[in-house]
């Protein structure tokens, strides 16, 4: 097929196609997933090939990985199809997964700038984006300054505007402000930030854990509830902030033909479709014996065609299969302790004894992020806490399950970093009885080892080009076809 991503002005660029069988089961697909996880976007030109076994779907294959060494917590992204763990713990510390190694490495290969709680980096067009230090670069070159006052933090392009909030804190005069700034890649010189439309928060320390959009309009929602929506040139808000009341949304992904948000404290999963949010009731379900109070639906993800959520207090992780219209546990990611319904959080008794609070141990899925032919899934705390010898009531087997990173794999999944290119590019998605295979023209960007059991039947199947799993394709679709053998 043959496609042009340009213009980037920050759009999700969606789904290239999609394959169904006589029975109008999904069985194969490609596209770029657009999710921001509470602290990070995913990388935007990650392209994402999947083909689903007429048997054995279900199955998958679970690893944990070498500690990060960034103590109770850590959050995941990826760039350039290299994966990045997190932590405010040593100084803001940041590791690289050398997958060649099996082991993580101090930084890799992100460029030289510090990573704090705020910042972060994302392509986009040519160049990489990177928010640093209250600060913007494309390229290595400067295009927003840090303020005289406050601090610029939580970026996010889109609809060519670079948007973010600005917080001040003082005895008197502290403000949140969420700015709107012009800029496309191509612009020289830096942000008219004079020119900014911004809005004022009614709360004077409001804070976002995500963004997205939605058919030209981008959406955030603070801590204290209010749900902000910048669509043409102007802000409105969709609901109200309130702090007498928990509303919480830490995740926002664009999934078929609706906007996706993870909500606390249902625990639940809601959608937008350009007016009203709705609460999708057992979106995901919830384990059986455990509490239906406080949950938090933290982490979205798309892996093989499907739907993945992760879920505070007790890091489940759940997949949605939309054909069969059913959820799916992939179980806990930690293996202590049991689960109960009598208490909200695991290990409040030892929180409470040890002077912190109630849901300090409570066990969080941070990230959800596909590299390669796995979906990279990281845990936490309720914080990303230095670990403390004096908490003893863990062994070091079960501490180590706070802060970890595990593999998880299904057949028949791929992901490939698509080099950029001022104009129309052609792409092919092969399936070969023992690889999938990804090109852009006659270079293969990626490839994964299919075992010997892997059958697709692509018989009778029809294609749908420019919708699927990843929403609406945001380029330009010139010209497609497909090759049966």
């Amino acid at each position: 097929m043959t496609v042009n991503l340009v213009p980037d002005r920050g759009q999700s660029y969606g789904s290239l196609f999609e394959m169904r069988d006589a029975t109008g089961r999904v069985i194969a697909g490609a596209g770029f997933q657009d999710v921001y996880n509470t602290r990070f976007r995913s990388d935007r030109h990650t392209l994402q090939f999947f083909v689903r076994p007429r048997s054995y779907g279900d199955r998958f294959q679970l690893e944990r990985l070498p500690h990060p060494d960034l103590d109770c917590g850590v959050y995941l992204f990826d760039w350039n199809q290299h994966l990045f763990a997190w932590s405010t713990v040593k100084n803001n510390g940041l590791r690289g997964w050398d997958h060649s190694g099996h082991m993580w490495r101090a930084r890799g290969p992100l460029p030289p700038r510090p990573v704090r709680s705020g910042d972060g980096v994302i392509r986009v067009g040519r160049g990489t984006l990177f928010f640093s230090g209250n600060s913007a670069y494309y390229e290595g070159k400067s295009i927003l300054p840090a303020p005289d006052v406050g601090g610029f933090y939580n970026f996010y392009y889109a609809e060519g505007r670079l948007f973010f909030y600005h917080r001040h804190r003082a005895e008197s005069e502290s403000f949140t402000r969420i700015y709107a700034c012009a800029w496309e890649p191509d612009d020289v010189g830096q942000i008219a930030i004079d020119k900014a439309i911004v809005l004022e928060t009614p709360y004077d320390q409001e804070t976002p854990f995500a963004w997205g959009q939605f058919r030209g309009q981008v959406l955030t929602v603070s801590n204290q509830g209010g749900v902000y929506v910048f669509e043409g040139a102007q802000w409105r808000t969709l609901l109200e902030p309130n702090d007498q009341v928990s509303y919480q949304v830490y995740s926002m992904l664009p999934w078929h033909d609706r906007l996706l948000l993870a909500q606390y404290p249902t625990g639940n999963i809601f959608e937008y479709r350009g007016r009203d949010l709705t609460r999708l009731n057992d979106w995901p379900p919830r384990l059986p014996g455990v509490s239906s109070h406080a949950r938090e639906c933290q982490t979205l993800g798309i892996y093989r065609g499907d739907l993945f959520a992760g879920v505070w207090p007790w890091a489940e992780l759940w997949r949605y299969d939309r054909d069969a219209r059913k959820w799916n546990s992939l179980g806990r990611m930690f293996s202590h302790p049991q689960l109960t319904r009598e208490r909200v959080h695991p290990y409040e008794m030892e929180a409470e004894k040890h002077g912190l609070v109630t849901n300090h141990w409570g066990q969080r899925v941070t990230g959800l992020v596909p590299v390669g032919d796995a979906l990279y899934v990281s845990t936490s705390a309720k914080g990303t806490y230095r670990w403390d010898p004096r908490y003893d009531f863990l062994d070091e087997m079960q501490r180590r399950e706070y802060g970890s990173v595990l593999r998880l794999t299904m057949p028949g999944n791929l992901t490939a970093q698509v080099p950029w290119k001022e104009g129309p590019m052609d792409l092919e998605f092969v399936i070969r009885s023992t690889q999938l295979q990804i090109y852009q023209g006659d270079i293969r960007l990626a490839s994964s080892e299919l075992d010997e059991e892997f059958r697709a039947d692509l018989r009778d199947s029809s294609v749908t080009w420019g919708q699927g799993v990843f929403g609406s394709f945001g380029g330009r679709l010139i010209k497609h076809q497909v090759r049966l053998p």
